[in-house]
């Protein structure tokens, strides 16, 4: 076969040759990406609406767990408080407050209490036990004197063996309540 075409050009032919060969490669590729994307449009919607919808519904699971959980709350608090209320009418007792108050104003710089407790066996004979360390003995004496001569108390009883110190003493005092 016969040449007839100079050299310069067949490497223009080539070079617009393979020029085409790329555009037509490229557009197929973009025509690939737009069919592409077209056909995904549809699923990318219904998926964003679908994660909408199951968002809504767990707050709503969420929402009714917490108004279910409330509930119960709510339920065993009144459950509780209805017991308390049982327990505290069938239960006499004198207020205590008034007497460890009482106590309390008696006590001098010199007397620190350590421990305050109350003892009820019934309405009638309820005690108060007393425990501290009286700097002196005379402190002690005027404490245990004042107690007796208030009148909320029937019987103040403080063990001798409370004196065997002359400072730092250790002591402990029963109180019992009088009755009203």
């Amino acid at each position: 076969m016969f040449n007839l075409l100079p050299e310069s050009l067949k490497t223009e032919i080539k070079k617009e040759y393979h020029l085409r060969r790329a555009v037509v490669v490229f557009a197929f590729l973009v025509f690939i990406g737009g069919t592409f994307l077209i056909f995904l449009f549809p699923s990318w919607i219904i998926s964003f609406y679908k994660e909408k919808q199951i968002s809504q519904q767990a707050e709503q699971n969420n929402q009714t767990s917490l108004l279910i959980e409330v509930g119960e709350v709510n339920t065993n608090i009144k459950n509780i408080n209805l017991e308390l209320q049982t327990i505290n009418a069938s239960l006499e007792y004198k207020k205590i407050i008034p007497f460890i108050n009482s106590v309390l104003l008696k006590k001098t710089r010199s007397i620190t209490l350590n421990e305050i407790t109350y003892n009820s066996s019934d309405p009638q004979n309820s005690t108060i036990l007393i425990e501290g360390v009286s700097s002196t003995r005379n402190s002690l004496l005027a404490f245990v004197k004042s107690l007796e001569d208030s009148q909320a108390f029937k019987k103040v009883d403080l063990p001798i063996s409370n004196f065997a110190k002359d400072r730092n003493i250790n002591f402990s005092i029963s109180l019992t309540i009088a009755p009203k």
